[in-house]
C-alpha cells in the first residue's frame, strides 16, 4: 500500500473542523469551517466567539510547552525489526540534492518533459476506477480502460522497484537544460522533480507503510466510498455493467484494506481499542443504508441516459445492481467493521508519531508533503507560534479599532439562504477581487442522513477534470451552520472549485492539477473563506472579527497536531494547552476543557497525523505571501496579486512565491 508517492490525487477537499476556543464543548465529530472530514471539538452553529484579551501584548503561543516523556528520545513503543527505519530525521538537502544543469534543450527538452510527465500519470493512474472517475475522455491522454477494479496496493515488497523506477525518471529528467524551458514547462518541471525526489526517500524505509491507520473514521476510504460511486454516468449498457463489477469489487478491495490494518497490528502499529471501535461505527453507518441508499435510485436515474436501453434491460441492470449491493458491497461494510473490533485488544494505544521508531522523520515528511513547503517541522512550529502570536494581535487590534461590531460579532449568520443562493451571490460578488474562470457546471448533493456524524459539514468533489463540468458540491445539513456563506466560500466560490477550475485553465500539464499538494489547496482556501467575510458582512470589522477567529481556531487545532506528534503531548498536555489560552481570555472554570471533552478529538488527531497541518500551515504560508506580495508591490490590486498567485499553480510554496513576485514585477 502506497502511503507516500506522487500519487496524491485528493477528489474530495471538504470542510475542516476547528477546535472551539470559546468553549470545551465535548466533541461531536462535527465541522466548523471549511474542507476534508476530520477530528475536534465544535460548538453548534457558526464560528466560535472567543473572549478578547485583557492585555493586547499577549503572545498565547508563549505557553508553557509540555515536557515530551522518554519515548522521543529512544524508548519507542516496540515494532517489528522486519521493518526498515531511518536513524535520522533527513534534511531539505539529503532529500533535495543540488544536481548540474542538463544539456538536453529546446523541443526535445519539452517533448522529454511531457513523455516523463505522461509516464508517471500512466504508472500512478492505473485502475478502472481512478481512470473514469478523473477523466471524462482518459483515450485523449493515452489511458485505457481495462481491468474493472479499484486497483492494487503497493506493497513493502516492491519498494526497492518502486524507487529504481522513480530514479529513473528523475535522471531523464535532470538531463533537461531548465533555463531552456517555456514558463508553464518550468513550473511542471519543478514540482514533478521535487515531488520525485520525495518520493524516492519515502520508499527508503518499510516501516513508512505502517504509521498511518488506513481506516481511520473520519478520512478514510470508507467515508467516500458511496459518493465516488455516485458520480460514475452511463452512456452504454457497458457503463452500467461495468459499475457493478465495481460494486462487487468493494468486496475485494476493502479486504486488502482489512489485511492492511492487521498486518499494521502485527508489525506493532496497532491502533488503540478506541481508533478500531471509532473505525467499526463508521462501517456500521454504512450497513444502515443497506434497504434505503441513495444509490439504488441514482442507479435507476443514470440509466435513463442510456439512449436505446430496453425495458428488459434496464430490469436486469437494476436487479443485478441490487443484488451487488445487498449481497456483496454491504455484507463487506458489516466484515469490515467485525474486523476492525476484532484488532481491539491488540495492545495499540493512541500515541503520536514521536513515540515510534523512525516517526519524526515520517512525520517531518508528512509536513514537506501537507504543507506544501520545503521546511522542517521545527521551523514549521516556529512559524506557526509566530502566526499565532501575530493573529490573536490582529483580532485584538480590529476590535480596538471598529465599532458596532459586537451584536454582528456575537449573532451573525453569514448566509444568502440556501446552498444555491450562497452560490450565486458569490460567484457575482468575487468577479472585482478574482480573475474570471471558464463556464463550467455543478450539482449539489446532499449527505444522507446515517453519513451525518462522519462526514464534514461540506464538500467539493471535483471529476472528470479534463472538462470543467463535473463539479459536485456536497452538504452536510446537521453540522453545517449558520455560516453556510462562507462554508461555500471555502468550497466552492472563490475556494475548491474555483481554484480547481481556474488551474485546469491555466496549464497544458495534467500532472499540475492531478499532483496537486493538499496544502496548497487548503492554504487557498481557508484563506479565501476569511477574505469572503468581507461579501457577508454589514460591519466590516465584524466580518474580520470572524474571519480571524475562524482562522485563529485552525492554528490553535494545528498547534496541536504538531504537539502531539511531534512533541509527544498527552491529552493532558493538549488540555492544557487550550486552557492556558482560554484562561489568557479571562474564561471561568466553568469554561474550561476536560479530558472527557476532548478525548475523541485526541484520538481523532492520533488517526489522522497531519490533519491539521494542510489548513494551519497552508494558511499559514498562504497567508505570508499575500502580506508580502502587497508589502513588496503596494500598487497592486487584490485581483490582480490572486491572480499572479493562481497562475503560479500548485507548486510548492517556495516556487510558488518566487512565480508570483515575478508576475507582478
Amino acid at each position: 500500500m502506497r502511503k507516500i508517492g506522487i500519487k496524491a490525487i485528493s477528489l474530495v477537499c471538504t470542510a475542516a473542523l476547528m477546535l472551539s476556543m470559546a468553549s470545551c464543548t465535548k466533541p461531536d465529530n462535527r465541522h466548523s469551517g471549511g474542507r476534508r472530514s476530520g477530528p475536534g471539538t465544535k460548538i453548534e452553529g457558526g464560528t466560535p466567539v472567543p473572549t478578547l484579551p485583557v492585555d493586547p501584548t499577549i503572545t498565547v503561543s508563549a505557553t508553557p510547552t509540555p515536557t515530551p516523556s522518554a519515548g522521543t528520545y529512544g524508548d519507542y513503543i516496540p515494532t517489528s525489526d522486519a521493518l526498515t527505519y531511518p536513524d535520522h530525521v533527513a534534511t531539505y538537502d539529503e532529500i533535495h540534492p543540488y544536481h548540474a544543469p542538463g544539456t538536453v534543450k529546446g523541443s526535445a527538452a519539452q517533448k522529454l518533459l511531457s513523455d516523463v510527465e505522461m509516464d508517471i500519470l500512466h504508472h500512478e493512474i492505473d485502475s478502472y476506477a481512478d481512470i473514469v472517475i478523473l477523466f471524462e475522455n482518459p483515450e485523449k491522454l493515452g489511458f485505457s480502460v481495462n481491468d474493472v477494479s479499484w486497483g492494487e496496493f503497493t506493497t513493502i515488497d516492491e519498494y526497492d522497484d518502486e524507487k529504481a523506477y522513480y530514479q529513473q525518471q528523475l535522471d531523464s529528467l535532470y538531463t533537461i537544460d531548465y533555463e531552456s524551458l517555456g514558463s508553464d514547462d518550468r513550473l511542471c518541471y519543478d514540482l514533478i522533480v521535487y515531488d520525485i525526489e520525495e518520493t524516492i526517500y519515502g520508499y527508503s524505509y518499510t516501516a513508512f507503510e505502517y504509521y498511518e491507520m488506513t481506516f481511520n473514521a473520519l478520512t478514510g476510504p470508507q467515508c467516500n466510498i458511496l459518493f465516488d460511486l455516485e458520480i460514475f454516468a452511463f452512456d452504454t449498457v457497458k457503463d452500467a455493467e461495468d459499475y457493478i463489477k465495481l460494486v462487487k469489487d468493494i468486496d475485494r478491495y476493502f479486504d486488502l484494506l482489512c489485511e492492511y490494518e492487521e498486518s499494521r497490528a502485527a508489525y506493532g502499529f496497532a491502533s488503540s481499542d478506541n481508533s478500531y471501535e471509532e473505525a467499526a461505527k463508521s462501517f456500521d453507518s454504512l450497513v444502515e443504508q443497506k434497504d434505503d441508499c441513495f444509490l439504488y435510485y441514482s442507479f435507476e436515474e443514470r440509466l435513463d441516459n442510456i439512449k436505446g436501453l430496453s425495458s428488459a434491460d434496464k430490469d436486469r441492470l437494476i436487479q443485478e445492481n441490487e443484488k451487488a449491493m445487498k449481497e456483496v458491497m454491504f455484507p463487506e461494510f458489516e466484515e469490515c467493521a467485525s474486523r476492525m473490533r476484532a484488532l481491539e485488544g491488540s495492545g495499540g494505544t493512541d500515541a503520536g508519531l514521536c513515540r515510534y521508531r523512525g516517526g519524526d522523520a515520517y512525520y517531518a515528511v508528512i509536513n514537506r508533503h501537507l504543507s506544501n513547503k520545503g521546511v522542517s517541522v521545527e521551523e514549521s512550529i516556529s512559524a506557526l507560534d509566530n502566526a499565532i502570536d501575530a493573529t490573536y494581535a490582529k483580532l485584538y487590534q480590529a476590535a480596538l479599532t471598529g465599532t458596532g461590531w459586537d451584536k454582528e460579532y456575537e449573532d451573525h449568520a453569514y448566509s444568502k439562504g440556501s446552498v444555491e443562493d450562497n452560490m450565486d451571490y458569490l460567484y457575482s460578488r468575487i468577479e472585482e477581487d478574482f480573475p474570471a474562470i471558464p463556464a463550467h457546471a455543478y450539482f449539489l448533493m446532499e449527505v444522507p442522513e446515517a453519513f451525518e456524524d462522519y462526514f464534514s459539514p461540506a464538500a467539493c468533489m471535483a471529476y472528470h477534470l479534463d472538462t470543467f463540468n463535473s463539479n459536485c458540491i456536497i452538504v452536510n445539513n446537521k453540522s453545517v451552520g449558520g455560516d453556510l456563506g462562507t462554508t461555500i466560500a471555502h468550497e466552492a466560490y472563490p475556494g475548491h472549485m474555483y481554484q480547481s477550475i481556474y488551474t485546469r485553465s491555466r496549464t497544458s500539464h495534467p500532472y499540475m492539477y492531478l499532483a496537486g499538494s493538499i496544502g496548497y489547496k487548503e492554504g487557498w482556501a481557508t484563506y479565501v473563506q476569511e477574505y469572503s467575510c468581507k461579501y457577508f458582512a454589514d460591519n466590516q470589522t465584524a466580518g474580520k472579527l470572524v474571519g480571524i477567529t475562524d482562522n485563529l481556531n485552525t492554528l490553535i487545532s494545528t498547534k496541536l497536531d504538531y504537539g502531539i506528534h511531534a512533541e509527544n503531548w498527552s491529552l493532558k498536555d493538549c488540555v492544557d494547552y487550550l486552557n492556558d489560552i482560554l484562561l489568557s481570555q479571562g474564561a471561568g472554570d466553568e469554561d474550561l476543557c476536560t479530558e472527557d471533552d476532548l478525548a475523541d478529538a485526541y484520538t481523532m488527531l492520533i488517526m489522522d497525523p497531519g490533519y491539521y497541518i494542510k489548513y494551519g500551515m497552508g494558511n499559514v504560508w498562504t497567508t505570508q505571501i499575500m502580506d508580502n506580495m502587497h508589502a513588496k508591490h503596494p500598487d497592486k490590486t487584490d485581483l490582480e496579486i490572486h491572480t499572479a498567485y493562481l497562475d503560479s499553480l500548485t507548486g510548492t510554496f517556495e516556487q510558488i512565491e518566487a512565480n508570483t513576485d515575478k508576475l507582478l514585477s
